[in-house]
Parts: structure tokens; C-alpha cells; sequence
């Protein structure tokens, strides 16, 4: 998952779809769960539902973008948020890993409690949902949830891109794989299908809007957020 970069805004937005432009000029038209580029239908998103939380329903702090398969795993109720991780809190990169099948999986390197939070983060937003069944944690994906069949699309046309760049490598090119990168989203899968390369990396960092640069290094490794939040 995309770590991103909102800024700070003290504005209430009412109604709080005002701040859905605001949020794509920031972030780019992408839900910030899945990472797909949303063509329409992208919707401000609030991280503490407005029903059960309504003196955070116009702030700022409580906005993100989201598609509506993301959205709706979310559920309803009284919502611990430090019980999960955010791209807006989190180097939420540092939480998943990604395959050429589609899947996205939890990593579980970390402590205890970590992993723990990384696994319901996971499963809360339905990133589990794939038809591999073999896969502990794995949920069948509805007809309507194709988001696993588009990482898996994503996944192969980085690689095409790695491979043909093997071939011509030039600054050009190298440009040009980028800017299709940021034209369909899945920064994660780019970012992981590059991981040999220093300067794509860099690249997709630097050119995907709203990513979070302060989580990783000159050289694109993933660090600690500031305040050492993953």
C-alpha cells in the first residue's frame, strides 16, 4: 500500500465531498487502499465512519480516497483506529507483499502486535480477497471485486516494461515506463517488480502524486515513517 502524503488542512469541509478535489490534486485519482487509478467513481472516504463519529466527519485528517471495493470492507461501528495501519500515518509499504498472481499478502517479519495489525488492516479492507484458496487468510472475491485480476494485470505489464528496458535502456524510456506506470496506479507493484533498480525506483517515487517521500531513502529502501510508525 502506497505510504502518502496529504498535508495539513484546517479547513471543515462541508459537505465533505468539497474535499474531493482538494484530496485528487493532492494524491492523484487513486484509491488509497488497492492503488488503482479510479477513471470515475472515486469517492472521499472517511477513516472513522461519519455516522458513529460525527465531530470528525468534515476534518481533513479523517479524508482518503477510495474505490468502492475498498470502502466497503470496512464495515460499520466504533472503529480503534490504532488498531489498524493508514497510508497516511503508516510507511504502509513496509506492511505488504506483492506477487505476480495478484495477491496481496501481510508480512510478518515483525513483532507480535505488528503483525497482528498488518493482518486485520489487510483483511478489514478486503486485500485478502483473491481465488487462490491455498493462501491462509485468503477470502473468494465477489464477481464485482476484480481488484486481485488488475495487480495481476499490473504485475505483467511492469514486467514487459523491465524487460523491454533491458533491452533499450535509455533516460527516455526509462521516463516513458513511468508515466504509463502512474497512468493505471499500483505504485506497490511497480515499485516491487523494479526492486533491482535504483533509479526506476527513484523515478516512481518522485513522479507518483502524493507519494510520502520521507518513507524511503535516496536509493528508494523503505524506511520508518517520522516518529518511527512502521
Amino acid at each position: 500500500m502506497r505510504p502518502i502524503d496529504k498535508g495539513n488542512n484546517s479547513r471543515d469541509f462541508n459537505p465533505y465531498s468539497d474535499a474531493q478535489k482538494p484530496l485528487v490534486t493532492r494524491l492523484g485519482e487513486y484509491c488509497s487502499y488497492c492503488e488503482r487509478w479510479i477513471a470515475s467513481g472515486i469517492h472521499v472516504k472517511h477513516k472513522k465512519l461519519k455516522n458513529d463519529y460525527p465531530e470528525d466527519q468534515y476534518r481533513w485528517s479523517n479524508f482518503l480516497l477510495a474505490c468502492g471495493n475498498c470502502n466497503s470492507g470496512k464495515g460499520h461501528g466504533k472503529l480503534n483506529l490504532d488498531d489498524y495501519l493508514w497510508p497516511d500515518c503508516n510507511n504502509t509499504f513496509r506492511a505488504f507483499a506483492y506477487d505476480s498472481e495478484g495477491r496481496v499478502l501481510p508480512k510478518t517479519d515483525y513483532n507480535k502486535a505488528l503483525t497482528e495489525k498488518i493482518k486485520q488492516t489487510w483483511i478489514m479492507l478486503g486485500l485478502n480477497k483473491h481465488p487462490d484458496k491455498f493462501t491462509e487468510g485468503n477470502q473468494t472475491p465477489t464477481i464485482k471485486d476484480n481488484r486481485w485480476l488488475h495487480r495481476k494485470e499490473a504485475w505483467q505489464k511492469a514486467e514487459r516494461r523491465k524487460q523491454e528496458l533491458a533491452v533499450n535502456d535509455t533516460p527516455q524510456r526509462r521516463a516513458e515506463i513511468v508515466e504509463m506506470a502512474c497512468e493505471r496506479g499500483f505504485f506497490s507493484i511497480w515499485l516491487t517488480v523494479f526492486a533491482d533498480d535504483q533509479d526506476m525506483k527513484t523515478r516512481l517515487i518522485r513522479t507518483f502524486t502524493g507519494t510520502s517521500s520521507d518513507c524511503f531513502d535516496t536509493q528508494g529502501v523503505p524506511l520508518a515513517r517520522p516518529g518511527g510508525k512502521l
